[in-house]
């Protein structure tokens, strides 16, 4: 693994942890994002928490969020795993035009994870965050913000980059929302996410506190 990080991926990760600073670099990169993250890096990030959700969640039935849902590779895997009610919210309005060709999501919608949830967006069974913290994305001060986006019961499934993870004490954040009554930590567990350079990340698994509401739906508003 002697890849090193080049480009796109680069002026992200040189944007810092929590900075929000990176929907003019999406905007530009939408066309190319597959293949600078699949084919050139080996990215399996959205492969490894559609794994972790579907371990927590036998039930298929779900209605899932997908938050910062790009181009639509953690869709796709959520699909072949079974779950078909599957609705994606991002930042930039060219990432969401690739999503849409996959043809695996309901409602697709442009909206700002470091903001709380707008009020015509519903609370889904389950939300999950695959390439939202780190370089240009949202910091660990965020993480509460997006569990306004699951229902009492619920699951969030987060993927996060080890680099801030680490620097930015994400367990310390995470047992603070366990002791306030916020979640309960399901799963915490390390790997490497992209298969062609050493780029390790934690996997988190959550459920909002509350009664059970699991295998309730939801429907997004527009």
């Amino acid at each position: 693994m002697t890849r090193k990080l080049e480009d796109f991926v680069a002026r992200l990760t040189a944007l810092g942890g929590g900075s929000g600073d990176s929907r003019a670099i999406y905007q530009e990169w939408a066309s190319t994002y597959e293949t600078t993250m699949q084919d050139d890096y080996g990215y399996i990030a959205p492969k490894i928490a559609a794994d972790a959700l579907a371990a927590q969640c036998p039930d298929k039935d779900i209605h899932i969020l997908d938050l910062g849902c790009g181009t639509g590779l953690v869709g796709l895997e959520l699909a072949a795993r079974g779950f078909s009610k599957i609705d994606g919210l991002d930042v930039s309005e060219a990432m969401l035009s690739e999503a849409r060709k996959k043809q695996v999501y309901g409602a697709l919608t442009t909206g700002d994870l470091s903001r709380p949830p707008p009020s015509d967006i519903q609370p889904r069974d389950a939300a999950i965050a695959v390439g939202c913290f780190g370089g240009g994305h949202l910091g660990p001060q965020h993480l509460a913000t997006l569990v306004g986006y699951v229902k009492p019961g619920g699951l969030l499934v987060l993927y996060v980059n080890a680099i801030p993870y680490d620097a930015d004490d994400y367990p310390s954040r995470l047992r603070a929302l366990e002791s306030d009554g916020t979640w309960q930590i399901l799963m915490t567990e390390a790997s490497n996410y992209m298969q062609a350079i050493n780029r390790p990340g934690w996997v988190i698994v959550a459920r909002r506190s509350g009664p059970d509401r699991s295998t309730t739906t939801g429907d997004m508003k527009q």
